[in-house]
């Protein structure tokens, strides 16, 4: 059963700044909607430009496990392990893991799909062990297809049934949030994660009040 979720607040950036879960989908971004227009602007066909751009994130941009990053303001020095980009900043520097490279196609597919035809989604992968993933699931004519953003030259579209080892747990993208449920750990209070996902909330919100 898909069930609809608060925003997060996400504390996944540099100096403890929050960002809501929704704020990592930028379509109207200048500059993505600029990539946007590179990648697609010869491609006449919906299901190629959808191909194109796969294949831009997953071969252009570098995929590594953590971005790590440290900043130093005014004498103040912040360091963040696993540093959540905005897209257009992943898109500049063309290194992101699976969560960064997943904002980014995302984030440049809603330009091509409607807000309830594209998410983002927060998971996990059974691949030998089970481990935290992020990738891209769109639904044309009725069907879910994943895309994959971490493995260039793979298949641009793979029918969600078919792919077993992918586990959805939260869907997203700049407009609305779902869980599959059985699939998260339900707190007593608004907000719905899964269990790795409580590293990054920014539990001082949260304690503090809603939105």
């Amino acid at each position: 059963m898909v069930m609809p979720i608060d925003d997060q607040p996400i504390s996944a950036t540099l100096f403890g700044e929050s960002k809501w879960l929704s704020e990592f989908i930028t379509p109207k971004s200048l500059e993505i909607q600029e990539l946007f227009a590179r990648i697609t602007q010869k491609v006449p066909n919906k299901v190629d430009r959808l191909a194109a751009l796969g294949a831009w994130v997953s071969d252009e941009v570098h995929y590594v496990e953590f971005v790590k990053a440290r900043m130093w303001v005014e004498g103040q020095l912040s360091e963040q392990s696993d540093m959540w980009n905005e897209p257009s900043i992943t898109a500049r520097v063309k290194v992101g893991n699976c969560t960064n490279k997943s904002f980014l196609l995302a984030s440049l597919v809603r330009n091509e799909l409607p807000d309830d035809a594209v998410y983002c989604v927060l998971g996990n992968l059974h691949n030998g062990e089970v481990g935290g993933h992020a990738w891209v699931q769109v639904n044309l004519n009725g069907a879910d297809y994943i895309m994959e953003t971490t493995v260039p030259n793979g298949p641009p579209l793979v029918l969600a049934s078919l792919a077993q080892r992918y586990e959805p747990v939260h869907l997203f993208n700049d407009r609305k949030g779902y869980v599959i449920e059985g699939r998260t750990v339900m707190q007593p209070f608004s907000a719905c994660y899964s269990t790795w996902l409580k590293e990054y909330l920014n539990w001082a919100y949260i304690e503090g009040g809603g939105r």
